[in-house]
């Protein structure tokens, strides 16, 4: 099939487009879609092979990203709900492929939180700073297309099923000039953006294209 990823290791020019679909589909979670009971708790159980989400932009960003690493995405939305109806986007990749999927996309959190946890320090025009700083914005392009978010309330933010997730993006902040404050709520993390650099990260919700393979 021609991928462009090693089974367990991915590529330096394609970790930004592998990590922020691993990263999509780590805050996908049915239990986050309407009708469903909880509306902030962590991943539930669901098929392989089938990412959900409320939004059709994270599910087409994630389609993107999968078709631009060669695994043959598909997009099928069902509706649902009695006098409250909603929608929900899904995505799923052939069987065949999805034990490489899953390698890759395991293969791509560890390199990509590897990369952002480290403290050592790079120059500002070394290829690891830029990369960084793709990651980065990856992260929080991934979690402002996929996470729940607080809408017409200030200040911004985005809840999260898991403190590490939750503790990468606050690192990622960081990493983009910005301090994020992390609170706990019932079956959640919050994740709130402070008002004046909420313009700059909620930009990153405009996708940059991905590597063509």
């Amino acid at each position: 099939m021609g991928h462009v990823l090693a089974p367990t290791v991915v590529a330096a020019g394609v970790l930004p487009a592998a990590f922020e679909s691993a990263f999509l589909i780590r805050c996908a979670s049915p239990a986050r879609l309407p009708g469903r009971r909880a509306a902030c708790v962590s991943r539930a159980a669901r098929p392989a092979g089938l990412i959900e989400f409320d939004r059709e932009d994270a599910a087409v960003r994630l389609m993107t990203l999968l078709d631009g690493l060669g695994f043959q995405p598909r997009h099928e939305v069902r509706d649902g709900g009695g006098q409250r109806r909603y929608r929900v986007h899904q995505v799923t990749v052939p069987g065949e492929v999805q034990p490489m999927v899953n390698r890759t996309m395991g293969a791509a959190w560890r390199q990509g939180r590897s990369t952002l946890l480290d403290t050592g320090t790079v120059g500002m025009s070394s290829p690891r700073h830029a990369q960084r700083g793709m990651l980065a914005k990856a992260a929080w392009r991934a979690a402002l297309l996929a996470c729940h978010r607080r809408r017409f309330m200030d200040p911004p933010g985005v809840h999260l099923g898991d403190h590490e997730t939750a503790a990468l993006l606050i690192r990622t902040a960081r990493l983009l000039g910005v301090t994020v404050v992390m609170t706990r709520r019932p079956g959640c993390l919050l994740v709130t953006i402070p008002v004046a650099d909420a313009a700059a990260l909620l930009a990153l919700r405009a996708p940059e294209e991905p590597p063509v393979r």
